[in-house]
């Protein structure tokens, strides 16, 4: 009864961290709304802002328990080593990148998206903030969903409780987002157990903030496609989905909801145990 009010609690205070990432762009958006009646607030411009807002979080963690002088729980729920830092995030970040593009190329080959270039040397400013946003906003998810979460439940229930309880509440995050389906789900899902993985094996954050963050850079800005159902960030290129190809585009939630993209996901999941229990000094129990 005690480990199930611990998943609860952690769980709820977890939501609330995502509340609080949504505040300052929240308040920027209501702000402009307010002020601009009319406005559309689904644009890059504003978009950005959400995400970069969204620091607000690792602050807030940073400094509580820097408060409390609780040093061993803010290496649980933020665990950032020190060694190898340009190492783990270029590989987090190429390997997003390219799983990406990857899983794009088959569905833009299988008729699943028709793409045009929209790309304006005056955006460029905004490009590099988006990719800083972005970068925010996925390491920000990450610190909450396989640091705070994933964290503190494998000293309670340990590593596959945590693994799987991480997953489920990064997929559950998103199911207020526009046109979510049960494959949209099970693609974040998908997705949550692959960086939850990372997180286990690699001990800290970097790689799997990285990789999140230059997943949606690459889905948004730069391909143009929608960010698990959240339109508006695409500066580079525009992706429009074909009807009837839902397989391969994931309809209006975007790439997470298709079958390639999950059939990857799983398949970089199980590359990455293999790997993971051959090179790395953490070791799941397998037997």
């Amino acid at each position: 009864m005690k480990k199930t009010l611990f998943v609860i609690k952690t769980l709820l205070l977890a939501f609330l961290l995502l509340s609080l990432a949504s505040i300052p762009g929240g308040f920027v958006m209501g702000y402009s709304s307010t002020s601009n009646p009319g406005t559309s607030t689904d644009t890059p411009v504003f978009l950005t802002i959400t995400l970069i807002g969204e620091i607000i979080v690792p602050i807030y963690l940073f400094i509580y328990y820097r408060a409390k002088n609780n040093l061993d729980a803010l290496d649980i729920v933020m665990p950032f080593k020190k060694d190898k830092i340009a190492q783990k995030f270029g590989i987090g970040y190429l390997i997003g990148f390219l799983a990406f593009t990857i899983i794009f190329a088959i569905a833009v080959f299988g008729g699943g998206f028709t793409t045009k270039i929209i790309w304006s040397s005056k955006n460029i400013v905004l490009l590099v903030l988006m990719l800083i946003g972005f970068l925010i906003q996925g390491t920000t998810e990450e610190i909450v969903c396989r640091g705070y979460v994933q964290g503190r439940i494998t000293e309670k229930l340990g590593i596959f409780w945590a693994i799987a309880l991480s997953a489920l509440f990064f997929a559950s995050g998103h199911l207020g987002n526009a046109g979510v389906s049960l494959e949209g789900f099970v693609g974040l899902l998908a997705f949550g157990i692959l960086t939850a993985l990372l997180r286990f094996y690699t001990g800290d954050l970097w790689l799997c903030g990285a990789l999140h963050g230059a997943w949606n850079f690459a889905e948004g800005p730069f391909f143009g496609t929608p960010v698990s159902g959240i339109s508006g960030t695409e500066l580079l290129f525009k992706s429009t989905s074909v009807p009837h190809h839902p397989w391969l585009n994931g309809g209006a939630f975007g790439i997470e909801a298709s079958l390639t993209c999950i059939i990857v996901l799983i398949l970089l999941s199980f590359l990455t145990v293999y790997l993971g229990q051959k090179y790395s000094d953490n070791k799941l129990d397998l037997n």
